[in-house]
This record gives C-alpha cells, sequence and structure tokens, in this order.
C-alpha cells in the first residue's frame, strides 16, 4: 500500500485584464470580475410586502458603500469595497420594477393548516404577482428579487410543525386518482384543485422555482428573507457582527452578477475540450408521484459555466440498495443531449468527458453512456468517477506548533495502490488554508474518497480536476468549497426538478437553479 502523501497546489483563478488570484475576493478586489458590462445599470425587479420592499432599497444602499472586517479577522473575511467598486456597474437602491404583496392576503395564506395548500397558495401570491406585472409591464428585467419575511421560511417547508396533508383525505385522494369519482360534480372539481395542490413539494423555494420554470419565466431570480436584507439570521433574528455582513455581500453580490449572466471568474488551468458532468438524482417526495425518481446532469465547461439537462423520470433505485441507476436508453439520452449542447455551445466535440456521481456506474448505464459518445466521435475520452464523502479516514499530525496548529492542508490526497493499480484516492478539500491562516473545518477535515470506475485516466489528474472544480461554487463567494460544483447542486437541483409532477424544461443555464 501506497503510504505517501501528494500535495495539489491551490488552484489559480482568473479575473479582469487574465490576471490570477486563488481567492475570489482578492481577484475580484485587485482586478475586477473576469466578465465585464460596458457601463452598465442594473435593471431590477421586486416582489415582496411594503415593509420587504423598502428593506431591499436599505440593503442595495448599503452595499454601494465599504463594509469593514475586523483587523484580526480581515484575512479570513476580507472586507467588502463597495458594490460598484468591485463590479463597476450601477445597482441603484430604486427598482425599475416593483410590485407589493399586501399583508393581508400573505397572512390569509399563512394560516392555511395544511402544509401542502399553504406552501401552494402562498408560491401562487407571489409568482402571480410577478408573472401580471412583467406581462404588462414593457420595462426589460435583468432580475428580480423575491423578497420574504421569516414566516414564510418558517411556515411552508417540510419542517413546519403540522402535517401535509389528514390521513382521511390522503385515501379519499388516492381513490379519486384511481378513477373513483364521486356523486357531485363539484366535489369532483375540489378534489381535482387538491390533487394539483398536493402535486407540488411544499417547500417554498424549490416549488417556486420550478413553477417558474414551468410557465417558461426565463428571468433569474434570488429568493432573499427580510432577515437576511437587514443581515441578520433568519433562524433568530440576531444582527450578525461585521465580519458576517462582509461575508454575507461578498456571497449575495457574487451570486447577482452570475445571474446577470457574467462569470466573476473561472478556472485558470483546466484543459481545452473536457467536459465534466455531474448526475443528478432525486426521488419524489410528494403525493403523486412517490416511488419514482428524477434524473438530471449537469455540465461545466472549461470556462466554468454550467448547463443543467432534465432526463427521464422512472424508478430509478435499486432494488437490492440505496443507490439510483438509469436504464441503457436513458443513460444514451441524458449524455447524447448533453453532448449536442457542447457541441452547439462550442462548434466542436468535447476531447475528455468526466462524469461524476455519488454512485458506482453499472453495466447498462455505461452501455448507454458508451452509445452516445460513439454516436458522437470515436476520439472522445470516457471516465466515471464516484467522488463520495468519507468519514472513514481520518489524519492527524504527529505534532503540532506555532506555525502548524490547524493540522492537515487543504489540498492532500492519500493515492491507494501501487503504480499499476491507482484508482482510488482520498482528497482532502477542506484543511488548512495559509492564505486565510485558518482552517475551513471547524473539526478534523473529512477528505472525499474517489474512485475510477470506468475509463482509464491518470489519478493525479482527476484529483486535480476536482479540487478545480471546488473553486466554481459562483452561489457563494468562498476561498473553496467542500465538494466539486458536479456534485455541489446535485440536491437542489433534484429538489427543484422534482417539485412538480410534470416539467418540461428546456436544457437551461445553471443560474436559473441556484
Amino acid at each position: 500500500m501506497n503510504r505517501k502523501l501528494t500535495f495539489f497546489d491551490e488552484p489559480p483563478l482568473v479575473f479582469g485584464y487574465n490576471q490570477s488570484a486563488v481567492d475570489p475576493r482578492d481577484g475580484l478586489c485587485l482586478f475586477g470580475p473576469y466578465e465585464n458590462f460596458n457601463s452598465y445599470s442594473i435593471q431590477v425587479g421586486v416582489v415582496g410586502t411594503a415593509s420587504g420592499i423598502q428593506l431591499y432599497k436599505d440593503y442595495v444602499q448599503k452595499l454601494q458603500s465599504p463594509i469593514y472586517s475586523p483587523r484580526e479577522n480581515s484575512t479570513q473575511r476580507p472586507s467588502f469595497p463597495g458594490f460598484e467598486a468591485i463590479y463597476g456597474i450601477t445597482w441603484s437602491p430604486k427598482p425599475a420594477l416593483e410590485t407589493i404583496i399586501k399583508d393581508d392576503a400573505l397572512e390569509k395564506c399563512l394560516k392555511l393548516t395544511s402544509l401542502g395548500e399553504r406552501t401552494y397558495e402562498t408560491a401562487s401570491l407571489y409568482l402571480e404577482k410577478m408573472l401580471k406585472v412583467q406581462e404588462e409591464e414593457e420595462t426589460k428585467i435583468d432580475i428580480w428579487f423575491v423578497v420574504l419575511p421569516r414566516e414564510v421560511w418558517k411556515r411552508c417547508r417540510p419542517q413546519s410543525d403540522d402535517s401535509d396533508m389528514p390521513g382521511g383525505l390522503r385515501e379519499r385522494l388516492k381513490k379519486y386518482k384511481e378513477g373513483q369519482k364521486t356523486l357531485f360534480d363539484e366535489l369532483n372539481e375540489e378534489y381535482e384543485e387538491l390533487l394539483l395542490k398536493y402535486s407540488y413539494y411544499p417547500q417554498f423555494h424549490d416549488q417556486f422555482k420550478a413553477r417558474l420554470l414551468q410557465n417558461k419565466f426565463l428571468v433569474p431570480v434570488q429568493l432573499m428573507l427580510e432577515p437576511t436584507l437587514r443581515f441578520r439570521e433568519k433562524y433568530r433574528n440576531r444582527p450578525y457582527d461585521d465580519d458576517i455582513c462582509a461575508h454575507l455581500a461578498w456571497t449575495q453580490t457574487a451570486t447577482m452578477y452570475y445571474k446577470l449572466g457574467k462569470l466573476p471568474w473561472k478556472l485558470n488551468r483546466v484543459r481545452d475540450g473536457v467536459c465534466y458532468l455531474g448526475l443528478v438524482f432525486k426521488r419524489f417526495e410528494h403525493f403523486n408521484s412517490k416511488g419514482f425518481a428524477c434524473s438530471a446532469a449537469q455540465m461545466f465547461l472549461d470556462s466554468g459555466d454550467g448547463t443543467v439537462f432534465k432526463g427521464n423520470v422512472g424508478p430509478w433505485k435499486s432494488p437490492n440498495s440505496k443507490e439510483f441507476h438509469l436504464d441503457e436508453q436513458s443513460a444514451y439520452e441524458l449524455l447524447d443531449k448533453a453532448l449536442n449542447t457542447y457541441f452547439h455551445k462550442m462548434g466542436n466535440h468535447p476531447k475528455e468527458v468526466f462524469i461524476h456521481s455519488r454512485a458506482f456506474f453499472n453495466d447498462d448505464e455505461w452501455r448507454g453512456f458508451q452509445k452516445a459518445v460513439k454516436n458522437h466521435g470515436e476520439s472522445i475520452s470516457l471516465t466515471g468517477v464516484r467522488i463520495k464523502k468519507s468519514d472513514k479516514v481520518k489524519m492527524y499530525k504527529d505534532r503540532f506548533d506555532a506555525k502548524s496548529e490547524y493540522g492537515n492542508l487543504r489540498g492532500l490526497a492519500w493515492i491507494l495502490g501501487d503504480e499499476d493499480d491507482r484508482t482510488e484516492a482520498y482528497l482532502w478539500t477542506n484543511g488548512f488554508i495559509p492564505r486565510l491562516n485558518t482552517s475551513s473545518s471547524m473539526e478534523v477535515p473529512s477528505p472525499l474518497r474517489v474512485n475510477i470506475t470506468r475509463g482509464e485516466t491518470n489519478i493525479e489528474q482527476v484529483l486535480e480536476d476536482i479540487l478545480s472544480l471546488t473553486k466554481l461554487n459562483y452561489n457563494a463567494c468562498d476561498y473553496g468549497d467542500g465538494l466539486p460544483v458536479t456534485l455541489r447542486f446535485s440536491d437542489a437541483i433534484g429538489s427543484i426538478l422534482t417539485a412538480v409532477d410534470k416539467i418540461d424544461t428546456a436544457v437551461l443555464p445553471f443560474k436559473y437553479y441556484i
């Protein structure tokens, strides 16, 4: 067994003027974003209560000025210089469009006793307002902000205290769905309406995003809670300290810039012609589709931008394990769709395709993937990689001193096997970060267990790519993530795609899902 550790340098990122840095905040401060607008003012639409819209205006005004971190924490959470100073574009506190949710209308929705109905009606209240004003007004909106009171977060999610559906109603709806109609047309209509409401997963964020896609509403949307706009914790409504306020400003503005269609940064050393796919599986949890799962794939190019493909719905859960697997035809269709999109974007086929998954690939799946690759050219190299968080291995230093009190470094890897058989490794994507002089983990970090399960590729190259892909979380502005972006958002994307029974989405950019 190999007892040597390998260390991978922190992957650099590229910013404005093709300058590089390893920390996104350093690069944005010094060089600005990688992709720039030319003298641009953002057109924002806002929907929320009257008090929520005012909080939004105060929030944007606060982001125009620097937000300082305490001096002792300035390396860990750098100060925020101000929105326009970083991104070079104007963001006015006054929205281009605003539509007000009346307090009594929202309160009426939130008082509904059933979680399914409550979430559906609350989401409908916001959605219908947005669709109506978007249809009536001629102003072109770049991004919508949906401002939600803390009570919506508390009352419209599966963790709410009350149950989703009374047991007797569940049985009656089940019989009605199976064809047992009632004697009264009015009751049939009521059951049809209830079946519609319970066909959506009762989690506001996921349901709202899914229904936007269902309505072909292709304007980026940012959901924000009122406590966040006040720089307060959503859980207890307590104020954050200055350190966290700067971090929130970095995170929220980087996310918005990406949703506007521009890359704040990109990877510096990803090889040309490489395509990374992350497989997504999510089981339906709501009433109408229990037992089925939706498949999808996230594709990331060497530029760092991402695209999401919805696959087929089916009974993908393996009967003898907790894993999900596609049949041969569904695997073929999913990868074929991704390769067609790559060719449309790039004008040629990729040289290498890496498929990342949390599970091993079975024979049927792999035959489908190989068939898709052959359909696009024999020269494409195809590799299947299983990536899973592991708590089976911990690494401790034999001694500590003042210079190394935080333990092992982010970027360390333990490659198993000998020189002729190196297909498995442990990679520490969390750990001590010299640039920040602290660890990205609150405890002894656990590594990712990485297995090359199909294909033949150098394990060092696979590990280096995975470490690089932890730098592409545009939904935050952190030094690095614990998971590669190919898997980081798989649960979130799956939750949106399964929040609605039938959602026929086109191939859409990643920004519509985060």
